[in-house]
């Protein structure tokens, strides 16, 4: 794994102490502690903050109770079109596997670059969040009713959406998340900081947190569809992620390749319970 994981405190302190004894060990320490140039943030999956995640026992079915009245939608395997529920008095989501094969070349650990095991690392679990917001907005844009979507031309404007959360308040549900793409957001900051309250850059980075709107937080994701805005009731109430094994990094070196590599994975299952408790605007 990193350089962090696999040495323990001290052996990591006396490795260094070492380097640094002579001129060639502060150059190596130096060229290892170097950091790429980061092109982009990490990504910040924001689809386990719109759904209740249900940590699984092991054995356990991802069992959930489900109102008649409602139409649920689950999704049944990674890719796939969202299955409709209208009669069950109860839903069993399966789970499925999503995973990312970083590798790396083995002449890079052998020139100090310890670096590019942790990044290599951190890329992997980036993409892997992407591919399970992916999924959570596949699954959530299937289970909008479409009595509850504000078609709406140019701009978002408060007042197209605040009728989309009229949909969810009307179902005496609280419209608690709005979820949009990067393009929609700048429509909302034209409105203004004295229309919304603005988050700190530090809930920018490290929570996804974009603000806050009337009674909904706001998030933003590349991943949600550009022209979209979605409106959510708390997770709760919106549906389940039940995780049978949450990410978890597996050695998977090739040798043969001369290459280091891991497979990281998650197995998690994806389900909309309750459609009363999304809405949409569509911006065309």
């Amino acid at each position: 794994m990193s350089l962090r994981k696999t040495m323990d405190v001290e052996q990591r302190d006396a490795v260094i102490g070492q380097a640094l004894e002579s001129a060639e060990g502060r150059v190596a320490l130096a060229q290892a502690m170097i950091e790429p140039i980061k092109t982009s943030l990490e990504y910040q999956g924001v689809g386990r903050k719109l759904v209740m995640v249900d940590e699984l026992p092991q054995g356990a079915l991802a069992r959930y109770e489900r109102d008649i009245a409602v139409k649920s939608y689950v999704l049944a395997k990674r890719g796939s079109v969202p299955d409709q529920h209208v009669e069950a008095e109860e839903l069993i989501v399966p789970t499925f596997e999503i995973a990312a094969y970083p590798q790396i070349r083995m002449s890079e650990i052998k020139a100090r670059r310890f670096y590019i095991v942790d990044r290599a690392q951190v890329r992997a679990k980036d993409a892997i969040m992407r591919q399970e917001d992916s999924e959570v907005f596949t699954t959530i844009s299937n289970a909008v009713p479409a009595a509850n979507t504000v078609i709406c031309t140019g701009a978002l404007s408060p007042d197209n959406l605040n009728l989309a959360m009229v949909f969810i308040e009307e179902r005496e549900l609280v419209a608690a998340k709005l979820v949009m793409h990067p393009r929609q957001y700048k429509d909302i900051r034209n409105w203004g900081v004295e229309f919304f309250d603005q988050a700190t850059q530090r809930d920018v980075l490290m929570t996804g947190l974009y603000g806050h709107l009337w009674t909904a937080d706001i998030h933003v994701s590349t991943m949600v569809p550009e022209g979209s805005v979605y409106v959510l009731a708390p997770g709760e109430f919106v549906g389940a992620m039940p995780v049978r094994q949450d990410v978890t990094i597996v050695p998977a070196d090739d040798p043969q390749r001369l290459r280091l590599g891991w497979v990281i994975f998650e197995e998690i299952g994806i389900a909309v319970i309750n459609d009363y408790a999304c809405a949409r605007l569509v911006i065309v």
